[in-house]
Protein backbone atom coordinates (compact mmCIF):
# COMPACT_ATOMS: atom_id res chain seq x y z
CA UNK A 1 0.00 0.00 0.00
CA UNK A 2 1.15 3.34 -0.75
CA UNK A 3 1.83 6.27 1.31
CA UNK A 4 -0.81 8.23 -0.71
CA UNK A 5 -3.45 5.72 -0.24
CA UNK A 6 -2.41 5.03 3.26
CA UNK A 7 -2.79 8.51 4.50
CA UNK A 8 -6.36 8.35 2.16
CA UNK A 9 -7.67 5.17 4.34
CA UNK A 10 -10.12 5.05 6.47
CA UNK A 11 -9.30 4.99 10.23
CA UNK A 12 -8.33 2.09 11.52
CA UNK A 13 -11.07 0.09 13.84
CA UNK A 14 -10.28 -1.88 16.35
CA UNK A 15 -11.41 -5.62 16.59
CA UNK A 16 -14.52 -6.60 18.59
CA UNK A 17 -12.57 -8.47 21.36
CA UNK A 18 -10.21 -5.46 21.61
CA UNK A 19 -12.69 -2.82 21.81
CA UNK A 20 -12.67 -3.15 26.18
CA UNK A 21 -9.00 -2.84 26.07
CA UNK A 22 -9.23 0.63 23.41
CA UNK A 23 -12.17 1.78 25.66
CA UNK A 24 -10.46 1.28 28.79
CA UNK A 25 -7.45 2.84 27.29
CA UNK A 26 -9.22 6.30 26.82
CA UNK A 27 -11.41 6.26 29.83
CA UNK A 28 -8.41 5.37 32.08
CA UNK A 29 -6.10 8.18 31.76
CA UNK A 30 -9.18 10.72 31.69
CA UNK A 31 -9.91 9.76 34.91
CA UNK A 32 -6.05 9.87 36.60
CA UNK A 33 -6.46 13.12 34.51
CA UNK A 34 -9.71 14.07 36.39
CA UNK A 35 -8.24 12.88 39.89
CA UNK A 36 -4.51 14.11 39.34
CA UNK A 37 -5.34 17.97 37.83
CA UNK A 38 -9.14 18.22 38.95
CA UNK A 39 -9.24 17.65 42.11
CA UNK A 40 -6.06 19.64 43.64
CA UNK A 41 -7.55 22.61 41.59
CA UNK A 42 -10.98 22.49 43.55
CA UNK A 43 -8.89 21.95 47.15
CA UNK A 44 -6.77 25.39 45.71
CA UNK A 45 -10.10 27.41 44.69
CA UNK A 46 -11.70 26.11 47.62
CA UNK A 47 -8.99 27.16 50.37
CA UNK A 48 -8.32 30.46 48.39
CA UNK A 49 -12.24 31.45 49.71
CA UNK A 50 -11.14 29.40 53.09
CA UNK A 51 -12.03 32.58 55.76
CA UNK A 52 -11.98 29.67 58.90
CA UNK A 53 -9.25 27.55 60.27
CA UNK A 54 -6.27 27.82 57.71
CA UNK A 55 -5.20 24.03 58.29
CA UNK A 56 -9.04 22.64 57.57
CA UNK A 57 -9.64 20.40 54.84
CA UNK A 58 -11.83 20.97 53.44
CA UNK A 59 -12.33 24.34 54.64
CA UNK A 60 -15.64 24.91 56.84
CA UNK A 61 -16.14 28.58 56.85
CA UNK A 62 -16.07 30.45 53.18
CA UNK A 63 -16.06 34.11 52.11
CA UNK A 64 -13.64 36.49 49.97
CA UNK A 65 -11.31 38.13 52.93
CA UNK A 66 -8.72 36.60 50.74
CA UNK A 67 -9.09 38.61 47.78
CA UNK A 68 -9.47 41.43 49.73
CA UNK A 69 -6.36 41.36 51.36
CA UNK A 70 -4.54 40.64 48.22
CA UNK A 71 -5.59 43.93 47.10
CA UNK A 72 -2.92 44.74 49.59
CA UNK A 73 -0.19 43.25 47.56
CA UNK A 74 -1.19 44.02 44.05
CA UNK A 75 2.83 44.72 43.70
CA UNK A 76 2.88 40.40 43.50
CA UNK A 77 1.17 40.28 40.76
CA UNK A 78 2.25 42.86 39.09
CA UNK A 79 5.68 42.05 39.57
CA UNK A 80 4.86 38.48 37.82
CA UNK A 81 3.42 40.11 34.74
CA UNK A 82 6.25 42.37 34.43
CA UNK A 83 8.67 39.67 34.35
CA UNK A 84 6.71 36.99 32.81
CA UNK A 85 5.63 39.50 29.72
CA UNK A 86 8.97 40.64 29.48
CA UNK A 87 10.98 37.74 29.44
CA UNK A 88 8.76 35.52 27.25
CA UNK A 89 9.14 38.78 25.03
CA UNK A 90 12.91 38.52 25.27
CA UNK A 91 12.98 34.54 24.98
CA UNK A 92 10.47 34.42 21.52
CA UNK A 93 12.74 37.40 20.09
CA UNK A 94 16.12 35.06 21.26
CA UNK A 95 14.15 31.68 19.74
CA UNK A 96 12.87 32.97 16.44
CA UNK A 97 15.92 34.32 14.98
CA UNK A 98 17.38 31.41 16.35
CA UNK A 99 15.05 28.98 14.76
CA UNK A 100 15.71 31.38 11.61
CA UNK A 101 19.26 31.02 11.37
CA UNK A 102 19.43 27.18 12.00
CA UNK A 103 16.58 25.96 10.07
CA UNK A 104 16.33 29.08 6.86
CA UNK A 105 19.59 30.49 6.45
CA UNK A 106 22.74 28.80 5.22
CA UNK A 107 25.06 29.76 8.27
CA UNK A 108 27.06 26.91 9.00
CA UNK A 109 27.00 24.55 12.03
CA UNK A 110 23.56 23.72 12.05
CA UNK A 111 24.08 20.01 13.67
CA UNK A 112 26.36 21.48 16.35
CA UNK A 113 24.84 24.52 17.13
CA UNK A 114 21.22 22.57 17.23
CA UNK A 115 22.64 20.71 20.34
CA UNK A 116 24.74 23.33 22.18
CA UNK A 117 21.37 25.58 21.87
CA UNK A 118 19.52 23.01 23.08
CA UNK A 119 21.28 22.27 26.21
CA UNK A 120 20.36 24.97 28.91
CA UNK A 121 16.83 24.17 29.00
CA UNK A 122 17.19 20.72 30.42
CA UNK A 123 20.20 22.30 32.92
CA UNK A 124 17.34 24.34 34.47
CA UNK A 125 16.52 27.82 35.39
CA UNK A 126 18.06 26.87 39.40
CA UNK A 127 21.48 26.18 37.67
CA UNK A 128 21.14 29.41 35.43
CA UNK A 129 20.44 31.59 38.91
CA UNK A 130 23.05 30.17 40.56
CA UNK A 131 25.47 30.51 37.65
CA UNK A 132 24.53 34.19 36.74
CA UNK A 133 24.40 35.20 40.15
CA UNK A 134 28.06 34.01 40.65
CA UNK A 135 29.13 36.17 37.18
CA UNK A 136 27.18 39.31 37.61
CA UNK A 137 27.07 40.02 41.31
CA UNK A 138 27.65 43.54 41.69
CA UNK A 139 30.86 43.21 44.25
CA UNK A 140 32.16 39.62 44.01
CA UNK A 141 30.80 38.41 40.69
CA UNK A 142 33.76 37.33 38.23
CA UNK A 143 32.69 39.45 35.13
CA UNK A 144 32.63 42.55 37.24
CA UNK A 145 35.52 41.59 38.52
CA UNK A 146 37.60 41.46 35.41
CA UNK A 147 35.38 44.59 34.10
CA UNK A 148 37.83 46.67 37.27
CA UNK A 149 40.66 45.03 36.67
CA UNK A 150 40.88 45.75 32.98
CA UNK A 151 39.50 49.15 33.30
CA UNK A 152 39.47 50.35 36.69
CA UNK A 153 36.29 51.49 37.39
CA UNK A 154 34.83 50.30 40.37
CA UNK A 155 31.53 50.80 39.42
CA UNK A 156 30.26 47.34 38.39
CA UNK A 157 29.19 46.77 34.82
CA UNK A 158 26.24 45.00 35.25
CA UNK A 159 24.12 44.19 38.37
CA UNK A 160 22.29 40.76 38.10
CA UNK A 161 19.84 41.39 41.11
CA UNK A 162 17.59 43.86 39.77
CA UNK A 163 14.39 43.37 37.24
CA UNK A 164 16.55 43.61 34.17
CA UNK A 165 18.72 40.90 35.34
CA UNK A 166 15.55 38.76 36.02
CA UNK A 167 14.48 39.08 33.06
CA UNK A 168 17.52 38.19 31.14
CA UNK A 169 18.40 34.69 32.93
CA UNK A 170 14.89 33.43 32.76
CA UNK A 171 15.15 34.25 28.82
CA UNK A 172 18.14 32.75 27.63
CA UNK A 173 17.56 29.57 29.96
CA UNK A 174 14.04 29.39 28.28
CA UNK A 175 14.68 30.35 24.75
CA UNK A 176 15.37 26.68 23.63
CA UNK A 177 11.90 25.77 24.19
CA UNK A 178 10.88 28.45 21.39
CA UNK A 179 13.74 27.28 19.31
CA UNK A 180 12.53 23.59 19.25
CA UNK A 181 9.01 24.46 18.34
CA UNK A 182 9.45 27.34 16.11
CA UNK A 183 12.09 24.98 14.10
CA UNK A 184 9.88 22.36 13.90
CA UNK A 185 7.59 24.29 11.75
CA UNK A 186 9.81 26.31 10.03
CA UNK A 187 11.42 22.74 8.40
CA UNK A 188 7.99 21.68 7.36
CA UNK A 189 7.11 25.18 5.89
CA UNK A 190 6.65 25.41 1.82
CA UNK A 191 9.52 27.92 1.04
CA UNK A 192 7.25 28.63 -2.60
CA UNK A 193 5.68 31.64 -0.36
CA UNK A 194 9.09 33.06 0.34
CA UNK A 195 10.28 32.85 -3.07
CA UNK A 196 7.66 34.61 -4.79
CA UNK A 197 8.27 37.23 -2.18
CA UNK A 198 11.98 37.43 -3.20
CA UNK A 199 10.71 37.20 -6.91
CA UNK A 200 8.80 40.43 -6.46
CA UNK A 201 11.76 42.32 -5.16
CA UNK A 202 11.47 41.99 -1.50
CA UNK A 203 14.66 41.92 0.58
CA UNK A 204 15.76 38.74 2.79
CA UNK A 205 15.21 41.03 5.84
CA UNK A 206 11.45 42.00 4.39
CA UNK A 207 10.63 38.59 3.42
CA UNK A 208 11.39 37.07 6.86
CA UNK A 209 9.00 39.81 8.35
CA UNK A 210 6.35 40.21 6.25
CA UNK A 211 5.90 36.44 5.02
CA UNK A 212 8.03 34.16 7.38
CA UNK A 213 6.63 35.15 10.69
CA UNK A 214 3.30 35.73 9.70
CA UNK A 215 3.34 31.95 8.19
CA UNK A 216 4.88 30.86 11.81
CA UNK A 217 1.83 32.86 13.84
CA UNK A 218 0.66 29.13 15.22
CA UNK A 219 4.05 28.08 16.30
CA UNK A 220 5.29 31.09 17.73
CA UNK A 221 1.76 31.88 19.74
CA UNK A 222 1.96 28.23 21.00
CA UNK A 223 5.58 28.94 22.08
CA UNK A 224 4.69 32.10 23.82
CA UNK A 225 1.78 30.37 25.72
CA UNK A 226 4.10 27.91 26.99
CA UNK A 227 6.85 30.36 27.82
CA UNK A 228 4.75 32.44 29.59
CA UNK A 229 2.70 29.62 31.81
CA UNK A 230 6.69 28.04 32.43
CA UNK A 231 7.38 31.89 33.88
CA UNK A 232 4.28 32.91 35.91
CA UNK A 233 5.69 30.08 37.90
CA UNK A 234 9.08 30.39 37.84
CA UNK A 235 10.05 30.37 41.28
CA UNK A 236 14.17 29.80 41.33
CA UNK A 237 14.79 32.57 39.25
CA UNK A 238 13.06 35.53 40.59
CA UNK A 239 13.48 34.17 44.50
CA UNK A 240 17.75 33.65 44.04
CA UNK A 241 18.00 37.01 42.22
CA UNK A 242 15.37 39.27 43.16
CA UNK A 243 15.80 38.51 47.25
CA UNK A 244 18.67 41.13 47.15
CA UNK A 245 16.74 43.83 45.61
CA UNK A 246 13.70 42.89 47.67
CA UNK A 247 11.68 42.25 44.06
CA UNK A 248 9.16 40.14 44.93
CA UNK A 249 6.81 37.79 42.74
CA UNK A 250 4.16 35.29 43.59
CA UNK A 251 5.38 32.37 43.82
CA UNK A 252 7.69 33.96 46.25
CA UNK A 253 5.27 35.02 48.08
CA UNK A 254 3.49 32.01 48.07
CA UNK A 255 6.78 30.37 49.65
CA UNK A 256 7.15 32.82 52.33
CA UNK A 257 3.65 32.17 53.27
CA UNK A 258 4.01 28.38 53.09
CA UNK A 259 7.00 28.48 55.39
CA UNK A 260 6.33 31.00 57.68
CA UNK A 261 4.51 30.14 61.18
CA UNK A 262 1.78 29.95 61.28
CA UNK A 263 2.09 29.18 57.47
CA UNK A 264 -0.78 31.85 55.38
CA UNK A 265 -2.32 28.74 53.40
CA UNK A 266 -5.71 30.54 51.94
CA UNK A 267 -3.84 33.67 51.14
CA UNK A 268 -1.02 32.00 49.33
CA UNK A 269 -4.40 29.70 47.58
CA UNK A 270 -5.72 33.12 46.75
CA UNK A 271 -2.62 34.21 44.86
CA UNK A 272 -2.58 30.97 42.59
CA UNK A 273 -6.19 31.29 41.68
CA UNK A 274 -5.37 34.37 40.25
CA UNK A 275 -2.27 33.14 38.44
CA UNK A 276 -4.54 30.21 37.07
CA UNK A 277 -6.98 32.74 35.88
CA UNK A 278 -4.93 34.83 34.06
CA UNK A 279 -2.78 31.99 32.27
CA UNK A 280 -6.12 30.34 31.94
CA UNK A 281 -7.10 34.02 29.98
CA UNK A 282 -3.68 33.34 28.19
CA UNK A 283 -4.70 29.88 26.90
CA UNK A 284 -8.50 31.85 25.52
CA UNK A 285 -7.15 34.47 23.81
CA UNK A 286 -4.24 32.34 22.15
CA UNK A 287 -6.88 30.13 20.97
CA UNK A 288 -9.00 32.92 19.72
CA UNK A 289 -6.50 34.59 17.22
CA UNK A 290 -5.47 31.41 15.93
CA UNK A 291 -9.40 30.31 15.40
CA UNK A 292 -10.11 33.73 13.61
CA UNK A 293 -7.26 33.12 10.90
CA UNK A 294 -5.62 30.53 8.35
CA UNK A 295 -2.37 29.61 8.50
CA UNK A 296 -1.64 26.61 6.30
CA UNK A 297 2.22 26.11 5.34
CA UNK A 298 2.25 22.58 4.50
CA UNK A 299 0.53 21.58 1.78
CA UNK A 300 0.90 17.80 -0.54
CA UNK A 301 3.68 17.62 -2.52
CA UNK A 302 7.00 17.00 -1.71
CA UNK A 303 9.34 19.73 -1.64
CA UNK A 304 12.92 20.46 -0.03
CA UNK A 305 12.80 23.99 1.83
CA UNK A 306 15.30 25.69 0.25
CA UNK A 307 17.88 27.85 2.59
CA UNK A 308 18.80 32.01 1.77
CA UNK A 309 22.42 32.54 1.25
CA UNK A 310 22.77 35.40 3.74
CA UNK A 311 26.53 36.22 2.09
CA UNK A 312 27.76 39.16 4.02
CA UNK A 313 25.19 38.30 6.98
CA UNK A 314 26.52 35.31 7.48
CA UNK A 315 29.35 36.22 10.09
CA UNK A 316 26.92 38.75 11.88
CA UNK A 317 24.30 35.69 11.91
CA UNK A 318 27.05 33.04 13.39
CA UNK A 319 28.39 35.51 15.64
CA UNK A 320 24.16 35.97 17.20
CA UNK A 321 24.88 32.02 17.46
CA UNK A 322 28.35 31.88 19.28
CA UNK A 323 26.76 34.99 21.91
CA UNK A 324 24.21 32.93 22.45
CA UNK A 325 25.48 29.64 23.54
CA UNK A 326 28.58 32.09 25.13
CA UNK A 327 26.26 33.60 28.03
CA UNK A 328 23.59 30.72 28.35
CA UNK A 329 25.85 27.66 28.67
CA UNK A 330 30.33 28.37 28.38
CA UNK A 331 30.08 30.94 30.92
CA UNK A 332 27.48 29.54 33.28
CA UNK A 333 29.03 25.52 33.49
CA UNK A 334 32.16 27.83 33.87
CA UNK A 335 31.73 29.59 36.55
CA UNK A 336 30.01 26.99 38.09
CA UNK A 337 33.10 24.83 37.69
CA UNK A 338 35.30 27.30 38.79
CA UNK A 339 33.48 27.79 42.10
CA UNK A 340 33.07 24.51 42.67
CA UNK A 341 36.95 24.02 43.18
CA UNK A 342 37.14 26.35 45.27
CA UNK A 343 38.58 26.06 49.19
CA UNK A 344 36.47 29.27 50.24
CA UNK A 345 33.97 31.59 48.99
CA UNK A 346 35.76 33.86 46.57
CA UNK A 347 36.57 33.00 43.20
CA UNK A 348 40.38 31.95 42.41
CA UNK A 349 42.34 31.21 39.31
CA UNK A 350 45.11 30.10 41.65
CA UNK A 351 45.46 26.71 42.16
CA UNK A 352 46.77 26.41 45.29
CA UNK A 353 42.97 27.36 45.72
CA UNK A 354 41.52 24.80 44.24
CA UNK A 355 40.39 21.54 46.05
CA UNK A 356 37.88 18.55 45.12
CA UNK A 357 36.75 18.21 48.74
CA UNK A 358 33.62 20.17 47.64
CA UNK A 359 32.84 17.47 45.49
CA UNK A 360 33.64 14.60 48.50
CA UNK A 361 31.11 16.71 50.57
CA UNK A 362 28.09 16.69 48.21
CA UNK A 363 28.74 12.84 46.76
CA UNK A 364 29.91 11.50 50.29
CA UNK A 365 30.27 13.20 53.43
CA UNK A 366 26.62 14.97 53.42
CA UNK A 367 24.06 12.35 53.76
CA UNK A 368 21.40 14.80 52.55
CA UNK A 369 23.10 15.73 49.25
CA UNK A 370 23.66 12.18 48.83
CA UNK A 371 20.27 10.85 49.10
CA UNK A 372 19.18 13.73 46.90
CA UNK A 373 21.09 12.63 44.08
CA UNK A 374 19.84 9.15 44.57
CA UNK A 375 15.80 10.28 44.86
CA UNK A 376 16.42 12.09 41.64
CA UNK A 377 17.83 9.41 39.63
CA UNK A 378 15.15 7.13 41.13
CA UNK A 379 12.28 9.87 39.71
CA UNK A 380 14.26 10.57 36.73
CA UNK A 381 14.17 6.61 35.79
CA UNK A 382 10.34 6.39 37.08
CA UNK A 383 9.44 9.57 35.42
CA UNK A 384 10.33 8.44 32.00
CA UNK A 385 9.31 5.11 32.06
CA UNK A 386 6.19 5.50 33.55
CA UNK A 387 5.26 9.17 31.69
CA UNK A 388 6.55 7.96 28.44
CA UNK A 389 4.37 4.71 28.78
CA UNK A 390 0.98 6.99 29.83
CA UNK A 391 1.70 9.45 27.06
CA UNK A 392 2.45 6.63 24.12
CA UNK A 393 -0.96 5.25 25.32
CA UNK A 394 -2.68 8.08 25.10
CA UNK A 395 -1.26 8.92 22.08
CA UNK A 396 -2.13 5.69 20.41
CA UNK A 397 -5.91 6.02 21.74
CA UNK A 398 -6.09 9.60 20.21
CA UNK A 399 -4.77 9.09 16.92
CA UNK A 400 -5.74 5.10 16.17
CA UNK A 401 -8.60 4.57 18.20
CA UNK A 402 -12.32 5.58 17.04
CA UNK A 403 -13.72 5.60 21.20
CA UNK A 404 -16.01 8.27 22.34
CA UNK A 405 -13.74 10.42 24.16
CA UNK A 406 -10.52 10.54 22.06
CA UNK A 407 -10.44 14.15 21.33
CA UNK A 408 -11.34 15.11 25.55
CA UNK A 409 -8.79 12.84 26.33
CA UNK A 410 -6.17 15.24 24.25
CA UNK A 411 -7.85 17.89 25.55
CA UNK A 412 -7.25 17.06 29.25
CA UNK A 413 -4.01 15.60 27.90
CA UNK A 414 -2.82 19.14 27.35
CA UNK A 415 -4.02 21.24 30.44
CA UNK A 416 -1.70 20.46 32.61
CA UNK A 417 0.51 23.26 30.60
CA UNK A 418 -1.56 25.82 31.32
CA UNK A 419 -1.26 25.87 35.10
CA UNK A 420 1.92 27.21 36.57
CA UNK A 421 4.37 24.57 38.13
CA UNK A 422 4.19 25.53 41.55
CA UNK A 423 0.73 26.49 42.15
CA UNK A 424 -0.32 22.78 40.72
CA UNK A 425 2.28 21.53 43.33
CA UNK A 426 0.49 23.58 45.71
CA UNK A 427 -2.71 22.05 45.28
CA UNK A 428 -1.88 18.38 45.17
CA UNK A 429 0.00 18.82 48.46
CA UNK A 430 -3.22 19.43 49.50
CA UNK A 431 -4.58 16.63 47.89
CA UNK A 432 -2.07 13.65 48.88
CA UNK A 433 -2.50 15.43 52.42
CA UNK A 434 -5.87 14.62 52.44
CA UNK A 435 -5.86 11.37 50.83
CA UNK A 436 -6.43 8.25 53.66
CA UNK A 437 -2.82 6.43 52.84
CA UNK A 438 -0.10 8.82 53.74
CA UNK A 439 1.82 9.76 50.48
CA UNK A 440 2.78 13.61 51.41
CA UNK A 441 6.57 13.70 51.78
CA UNK A 442 7.28 10.37 49.83
CA UNK A 443 8.75 10.46 46.47
CA UNK A 444 5.43 8.47 45.12
CA UNK A 445 3.88 12.08 45.33
CA UNK A 446 6.44 13.85 44.10
CA UNK A 447 6.61 10.89 41.12
CA UNK A 448 2.92 11.65 40.45
CA UNK A 449 3.17 15.30 40.45
CA UNK A 450 5.84 14.59 37.54
CA UNK A 451 3.75 12.50 36.05
CA UNK A 452 0.93 14.86 35.48
CA UNK A 453 3.08 18.33 35.18
CA UNK A 454 5.42 16.84 31.86
CA UNK A 455 2.66 14.99 30.54
CA UNK A 456 1.78 17.52 28.06
CA UNK A 457 5.39 17.66 26.83
CA UNK A 458 5.66 14.19 26.56
CA UNK A 459 2.45 13.43 24.57
CA UNK A 460 3.58 16.17 21.90
CA UNK A 461 7.08 13.83 21.50
CA UNK A 462 5.11 10.75 21.10
CA UNK A 463 2.39 11.97 19.29
CA UNK A 464 4.39 13.28 17.12
CA UNK A 465 5.63 9.96 16.31
CA UNK A 466 2.52 7.71 16.49
CA UNK A 467 1.19 10.11 13.55
CA UNK A 468 4.09 9.06 11.30
CA UNK A 469 3.65 5.54 11.23
CA UNK A 470 1.85 4.25 8.33
CA UNK A 471 -1.63 2.55 9.30
CA UNK A 472 -0.76 -0.16 6.69
CA UNK A 473 1.58 -1.82 8.60
CA UNK A 474 -1.31 -2.31 11.57
CA UNK A 475 -3.40 -3.49 9.08
CA UNK A 476 -1.35 -6.12 7.51
CA UNK A 477 -0.75 -7.30 11.57
CA UNK A 478 -4.59 -7.45 11.95
CA UNK A 479 -5.11 -9.16 8.37
CA UNK A 480 -2.65 -11.99 9.47
CA UNK A 481 -5.06 -12.99 12.41
CA UNK A 482 -2.29 -10.91 15.15
CA UNK A 483 -4.77 -9.85 18.13
CA UNK A 484 -4.37 -6.05 19.60
CA UNK A 485 -1.75 -7.17 22.36
CA UNK A 486 0.23 -9.23 19.38
CA UNK A 487 -0.13 -6.27 17.07
CA UNK A 488 0.85 -3.75 20.27
CA UNK A 489 4.21 -6.01 20.60
CA UNK A 490 5.58 -6.94 17.41
CA UNK A 491 5.00 -3.95 15.30
CA UNK A 492 3.74 -0.71 16.80
CA UNK A 493 5.90 -0.57 19.98
CA UNK A 494 9.35 -1.68 17.87
CA UNK A 495 8.34 1.09 15.10
CA UNK A 496 8.29 3.31 18.19
CA UNK A 497 11.52 2.79 20.10
CA UNK A 498 13.49 5.90 18.56
CA UNK A 499 10.78 8.34 20.07
CA UNK A 500 10.21 6.35 23.31
CA UNK A 501 13.96 6.31 24.06
CA UNK A 502 14.14 10.71 22.93
CA UNK A 503 11.17 11.40 25.20
CA UNK A 504 12.42 9.06 27.55
CA UNK A 505 15.48 10.80 28.20
CA UNK A 506 14.10 13.95 27.82
CA UNK A 507 11.46 13.36 30.76
CA UNK A 508 14.80 12.02 32.90
CA UNK A 509 16.63 14.99 32.15
CA UNK A 510 13.76 17.65 33.04
CA UNK A 511 12.86 15.75 36.00
CA UNK A 512 16.30 16.14 37.46
CA UNK A 513 16.77 19.88 37.19
CA UNK A 514 12.81 20.28 38.36
CA UNK A 515 12.44 22.81 41.47
CA UNK A 516 8.97 23.67 41.83
CA UNK A 517 6.97 20.36 41.33
CA UNK A 518 9.06 19.05 44.20
CA UNK A 519 9.13 21.86 46.51
CA UNK A 520 6.01 21.53 48.44
CA UNK A 521 5.99 17.57 48.17
CA UNK A 522 9.48 16.41 49.20
CA UNK A 523 10.03 15.84 52.73
CA UNK A 524 13.16 15.43 54.99
CA UNK A 525 13.84 11.86 54.07
CA UNK A 526 13.09 12.71 50.25
CA UNK A 527 15.08 15.28 49.44
CA UNK A 528 15.84 15.52 45.46
CA UNK A 529 18.57 17.55 43.84
CA UNK A 530 15.96 21.22 43.13
CA UNK A 531 14.89 21.69 46.17
CA UNK A 532 18.45 20.45 47.69
CA UNK A 533 20.44 22.55 45.25
CA UNK A 534 18.07 25.81 46.86
CA UNK A 535 18.17 25.30 50.64
CA UNK A 536 22.17 24.43 49.81
CA UNK A 537 22.48 28.11 48.25
CA UNK A 538 20.54 29.66 51.22
CA UNK A 539 23.06 27.79 53.92
CA UNK A 540 26.02 25.59 52.20
CA UNK A 541 28.14 28.22 50.60
CA UNK A 542 29.10 29.06 46.61
CA UNK A 543 31.71 26.29 46.67
CA UNK A 544 29.50 23.16 48.01
CA UNK A 545 26.10 24.71 46.44
CA UNK A 546 28.39 24.88 42.68
CA UNK A 547 29.87 21.54 43.37
CA UNK A 548 26.10 20.22 43.69
CA UNK A 549 24.69 22.20 40.67
CA UNK A 550 28.09 20.38 38.53
CA UNK A 551 26.92 16.93 39.65
CA UNK A 552 23.32 17.55 38.32
CA UNK A 553 24.09 19.60 34.95
CA UNK A 554 26.76 16.07 34.67
CA UNK A 555 23.86 13.68 34.82
CA UNK A 556 21.99 16.07 32.65
CA UNK A 557 24.49 15.82 29.85
CA UNK A 558 25.61 12.26 30.05
CA UNK A 559 21.50 11.63 29.66
CA UNK A 560 21.82 13.90 26.26
CA UNK A 561 25.10 12.63 25.10
CA UNK A 562 23.62 8.71 25.49
CA UNK A 563 20.83 10.03 23.57
CA UNK A 564 23.05 11.74 21.07
CA UNK A 565 25.13 8.61 20.56
CA UNK A 566 22.24 6.24 19.74
CA UNK A 567 20.88 9.18 17.56
CA UNK A 568 24.16 8.56 15.30
CA UNK A 569 23.66 4.64 15.80
CA UNK A 570 20.11 4.47 14.68
CA UNK A 571 19.53 7.29 12.33
CA UNK A 572 15.21 6.72 12.92
CA UNK A 573 16.18 8.34 16.91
Amino acid sequence: MSVAASGAAAPLAPPRHGARRVRAGVWLPLAFLAAGLGYPLFLLVANAFNVGDPQALPPTEYGSANFVSLLEHLDWIGNTLLVSISATILAMAIGIVLAWILYRTTVPGQRVFEVLIAIPYPLGPLVGALAWSALGSPREGLLNQLFTGLTGIAEPLFNIYSVPGIIFVMAIFEAPVAVLMIGAAMQHMDSALEESSTVFGAGKLRTALRVTLPLMLPAILSAALFLFTSMMGAFAIPTMLGTNARFYVATTAIYVMFQSYPPNYPLAAAIGVVLVAITALAVWLSARVLKSRTHAIIFGRNYRPRRLNMRGWTPVLLAFECAYVLVSLVLPLGVLLLASLQKSGGLSWMLSDWTLNNFHYVLIDFPTTRQAIGNSLLLGIGTGTLGVAVATTIAWMVHRSQSAGRQLLEQATMLPQAFPRLIFAFGFMWMVMSLPIRLYGTLYAVLLAYIIVFLPLAYRGMSGVVVQIDRSLEEAARISGAHWGRMMRTVTLPLLRAGLLANWVLLFMISVREVSASLFLSGPGTQVLGPAIFSFWDSGGLPRVSALAVVQAVIILIALAVVRRLARARPGL
